[in-house]
């Protein structure tokens, strides 16, 4: 391989990473004037996601029905395996359930960048009749129903940007769990 080669190879990886970095997506969509906000964020499975996984996975009835969307006015500054309930400031009534048909593999709505055939996608989705949601929303994470203190959580995300959900706007929110294993 010549040297042109290697480098469109090694920009062409640095390009995939970049693109697999952003592993939640919030689709923001004012139904007024059609206008659309994309909203990356990072999340990691937590340890509690981690055994819900390799429950599923051995047919297994989890330890916790993760099936709710939690969406967080504060949250840890960077999202880890031991984040729970707790460490989140949760936004009054933004409890929403996992979208019929969801977890899936692969994903089937084309406004998730991050599907793949090794990818588990979660989809919430909000009406304009849910919220609204003034207070900024920096964090997010997926627990069980009726989730309070002390409830583990699958997952822990981490919105590039804040925002907000007035009566016009839906959103979709997506987390993609990339299965690759070691």
């Amino acid at each position: 391989m010549n040297i042109l080669d290697q480098i469109k190879t090694a920009v062409a990886l640095v390009e995939l990473k970049s693109i697999r970095k952003h592993d939640a997506l919030l689709v923001l969509e004012d139904k007024r004037t059609g206008r659309r906000r994309l909203i990356w964020g990072r999340n990691i499975v937590t340890t509690a996601g981690n055994t819900w996984y390799a429950q599923k996975a051995c047919g297994q009835t989890p330890t916790n029905a993760f099936t709710s969307l939690y969406l967080a006015t504060a949250g840890p500054s960077t999202p880890a395996v031991g984040d729970d309930y707790d460490d989140f400031t949760v936004q009054s009534g933004s409890e929403k359930a996992v979208t019929s048909g969801y977890p899936k593999v692969p994903d089937t709505d084309s406004d998730n960048t991050g599907l793949g055939a090794t990818v588990v996608s979660w989809k919430f989705e909000y009406a304009t009749s849910d919220g609204p949601f003034a207070t900024a929303i920096t964090h997010s994470f997926i627990s069980i129903a009726s989730a309070t203190t002390g409830s583990p959580i699958l997952n822990s995300y981490k919105w590039s940007s804040s925002w907000t959900k007035d009566v016009s706007t839906s959103a979709k929110v997506f987390a993609n769990h990339t299965v690759l294993g070691s």
